[in-house]
């Protein structure tokens, strides 16, 4: 009995997929929202962390027009821990702070959801919120598993007729409740959401689709480049038994730095594991560690990329900010490229006073906006 259900299951999955695909296929001709390759290639802006309230940072608010401009993304990913700004109407002002410079310019967005971000405010009001923007991508797939907006989007071929790579965003929840105020990792029927969902797809289109995964805290295994403390260290972090310092292993195949012990989940919940068997990943994209940057080459085969902090507050967990930036290339989809562009280098002549302005600014914007939000 329980084999013929996770057959029913299975054949439910690959129709409801089949029909989606059906339906958007019909739309990449014409539907801007529909993701495809701009003449062979997709861009993608990662945000992480942006964290503030309602009159955000305005060098932060800045920074994200600038990269638009500059990048000219055909994504916007925002990685968790968005807003942390508390009340209905001032959180949907502080949303609309970091999300309205995407889609005035007619960009799409997706997101994943923070461990911060639902100690201000239900997640399932804030994804409606969201989802009242043009271009928002992001959804929730199944409702009765674990965490919020558990979703995956196919990016189509340039010329919009077939689905060739795909983009998953899970939601890495909060706090661990077995272990105790200690983050907490993605759970098991979402692990099983996304194996039967990549499944389906794989059926539907012939082959595995290369995919890239978005989620905000960062795998257990980034501890895999992490070097083990020393009497000498003064910084330390124990984790899972171990005690770990500041300090990537030397020789380490990472590209970029840490600039403190990242912040995975108390406990493996299986999801690496679960990534090798299908065989469809190629990177994990996470934020959460605010002052790492760093693409590392997981001998298993997956790429584990960790996005600084968008926040350009420079007392906000060390003076690490910026943003990251994906480019995936339709004629070689197992590859990608990816830089990390920080705050520091886009303005290197900005002083005490120009950071003021830029601050000035940014409140007389916020204000207004909060203003049309209340009223």
């Amino acid at each position: 009995m329980r084999k013929y259900g996770k057959r029913l299951l299975s054949l439910l999955l690959s129709l409801v997929l089949a029909f989606g695909m059906m339906t958007s296929a019909l739309a990449a001709e014409g539907d801007d929202t529909v993701l495809k390759f701009n003449n062979g290639q997709l861009k993608i802006l990662l945000l992480a962390d942006c964290q503030d309230g309602a009159v955000p940072d305005g060098r932060m608010i800045q920074m994200i027009n600038d990269a638009l401009d500059a990048e000219q993304p055909d994504l916007v990913v925002f990685l968790g821990d968005n807003v942390v700004q508390v009340g209905k109407a001032l959180n949907e002002a502080a949303i609309r702070q970091i999300v309205e410079p995407v889609t005035s310019r007619g960009i799409p967005f997706s997101f994943v959801f923070g461990n911060h971000d639902g100690e201000a405010r239900s997640e399932d009001e804030m994804l409606a919120f969201y989802q009242s923007f043009p271009g928002c991508l992001t959804y929730d797939a199944d409702p009765e598993i674990f965490g919020t907006a558990n979703c995956n989007v196919p990016v189509y071929s340039s010329d919009g007729s077939e689905i060739v790579y795909n983009l998953w965003f899970l939601d890495a929840n909060n706090y661990d409740e077995e272990v105790g105020a200690y983050y907490d990792h993605v759970h098991e029927d979402q692990l099983n959401w996304y194996r039967e969902t990549s499944i389906a797809l794989e059926e539907q289109v012939g082959h595995k689709v290369p995919s890239m995964m978005f989620q905000h805290i960062p795998l257990p295994q980034i501890y895999d480049f992490v070097q083990e403390a020393t009497p000498e260290d003064t910084v330390t972090w124990e984790y899972m038994g171990k005690l770990y310092t500041n300090r990537l292993i030397e020789g380490a195949d990472v590209e970029g730095f840490a600039g403190g012990v990242p912040g995975a989940p108390a406990q493996d919940g299986g999801q690496f594991a679960v990534l090798q068997e299908r065989g469809d990943v190629v990177a994990v994209v996470n934020g959460h560690d605010h002052v790492n940057a760093m693409v590392a080459h997981h001998e298993g085969g997956i790429d584990l990329i960790s996005c600084p902090t968008a926040n350009a507050a420079l007392d906000s967990y060390g003076d690490v900010h910026g943003y990251g930036v994906i480019t995936l290339d339709e004629s070689d989809l197992s590859a990608y490229s990816y830089d990390t562009v920080s705050y520091a280098s886009m303005y290197p002549d900005e002083n005490v006073f120009t950071g003021f302005i830029k601050r000035l600014s940014g409140l007389f914007s916020s204000l207004m906006i909060i203003f049309e939000q209340l009223f």
